[in-house]
């Protein structure tokens, strides 16, 4: 028998959320940007990165995507570019 590695390691789990492991350090700078008073840059930035999240889910099979695959796949990339959408609406606000 092949000595398979068990899916319930920190490895397998890290490698099921490899998406999330690159979002969430790019969502921590985004918003330290934010709070250092770049409230607009902080919210096309956010924007970006929903709207690449979006392209990712699209792209992408559900093993690959791990928590970005909420429900199904047209539904995840609708939700996620229109609130890419709204939050660019949002950050080009005057008076924001």
């Amino acid at each position: 028998m092949p000595d398979r590695a068990s899916p319930y390691t920190v490895r397998a789990a890290l490698r099921r959320q490899a998406v999330l492991l690159v979002a969430l350090p790019v969502l921590v700078v985004i918003v330290v940007i934010g709070a250092l008073g770049h409230a607009p840059l902080a919210g096309v930035l956010l924007a970006a990165e929903l709207g690449g999240l979006a392209l990712v889910r699209a792209v992408l099979p559900v093993r690959a995507v791990g928590a970005l695959a909420v429900r199904h796949r047209p539904i995840d990339v609708a939700v996620l570019l229109a609130l890419a959408v709204g939050l660019l609406f949002l950050a080009g606000s005057p008076n924001l």
